[in-house]
């Protein structure tokens, strides 16, 4: 009879597969300690059949995280051009984007209280000088003996009274950027100088009184506005830095608002000392950086695990993983940091944990 040759080379896979599932079965059968051992036993192949992957522990002070914000200009830098009257709008005579300089033209109205504001200027006007000349014949009356003193008192009081009235009315005008001619016409002026970061009017359109039309912002600094969650805003304070690397802008975190916004966040506000390529109006990613805090580290999300009720993460050992246990101080998006007896080098399991704890008697994960 012919000797047999039978390969073992297709059923090594299937026989390794057996053997891991029927040792993670006993492991998993195991009674469940009161306590974690000191250390959970491992070779490196019984790790990589885990699917045990290390991640590194890092200290707390170089922790960063990405959060979304947007580019504004501070309100000092800013001014808004509001219709000083109910108008129409006659004619625009800049565009958005365009620098302007202080006092440049920027719009025409057409108002109907312009041209009344014009008008009670031409009576102001003409009063004054009725009273001027009325001043001018009581004093050469007086000086000829012909007229009391008293009437040359009498018209110097109303001379003032007309002088004080036409003031008020070119305050008013002015207010209104009206001019004396009677046309019921306001030219708006930029009061700085600056980029037209908004128009709101267009030709023809009726706007109501204090309606913005225009606004303004002076070339210069720049801030960032950045929106934060309660957990993230409590590791962010005053002087942690800020960087927007796409743009080379670079910044300070200046302030942090105490109560949350619309959208259940906190609101940072970064100075930027290098704007870089930013614009105002633009949304950008914006790195910042955790202040330095001793004794914390940063481990992944996954790296934390529980034994017996208590936080705790694995630390990769000579024997296999060290369990150590941790304080958890705040939870972010993409790392957790803890308190706890770490170094710097350390390499905590950042997958496969369940199976880990499953070889130690924890099952629960």
């Amino acid at each position: 009879m012919p000797e047999s040759i039978v390969s073992r080379a297709p059923l090594a896979r299937p026989l390794h597969a057996a053997c891991l599932s029927l040792w993670l079965a006993a492991f998993a059968a195991a009674p469940v300690w009161a306590a974690p051992p000191a250390v959970i036993a491992l070779s490196p192949d019984q790790q990589t059949a885990l699917g045990v992957r290390l991640a590194p522990v890092q200290p707390a002070a170089a922790a960063q995280i990405d959060l979304p914000a947007r580019v504004t200009v501070p309100p000092t830098q800013q001014a808004v051009v509001a219709a000083p009257a109910a108008a129409m709008v006659v004619r625009l005579l800049v565009n958005p984007g365009e620098t302007v300089k202080p006092g440049q033209p920027l719009a025409e109205l057409s108002s109907a209280q312009i041209a009344q504001l014009q008008r009670e200027r031409s009576e102001a006007q003409s009063r004054l000088d009725l009273a001027q000349q009325q001043l001018q014949r009581d004093t050469l009356l007086v000086e000829e003996g012909i007229v009391p003193t008293a009437r040359l008192e009498a018209a110097r009081a109303q001379s003032r009274q007309a002088q004080a009235l036409l003031a008020e009315r070119d305050l008013a005008l002015k207010l209104a950027a009206g001019g004396t001619a009677l046309n019921g016409l306001a030219v708006l002026r930029a009061p700085i100088g600056g980029v037209i970061t908004e128009a709101n009017a267009l030709p023809g359109q009726r706007v109501d009184m204090a309606a913005p039309l225009f606004r303004i912002a002076q070339q210069g600094s720049l801030w960032l506005e950045i929106d934060a969650s309660p957990q993230q805003a409590a590791q962010l304070q005053a002087g942690a830095a800020v960087s927007v690397t796409e743009f080379q802008a670079h910044g300070v975190v200046q302030a942090k608002s105490t109560a949350l916004n619309a959208g259940q966040s906190v609101l940072l506000r970064a100075r930027l000392t290098q704007p870089g390529s930013l614009q105002p109006g633009a949304v950008v990613q914006a790195r910042v950086s955790l202040p330095a805090q001793s004794g914390l580290w940063r481990v992944p999300p996954s790296a934390l695990t529980q034994f017996g009720g208590k936080d705790a993460v694995l630390v990769r050992d000579k024997a296999g993983f060290r369990v150590v246990a941790v304080d958890v101080a705040s939870r972010l998006n993409d790392a957790v940091t803890v308190r706890g007896a770490l170094r710097g080098g350390d390499q905590v399991a950042a997958s496969g944990v369940v199976a880990i704890k499953a070889a130690a008697g924890e099952v629960t994960p």
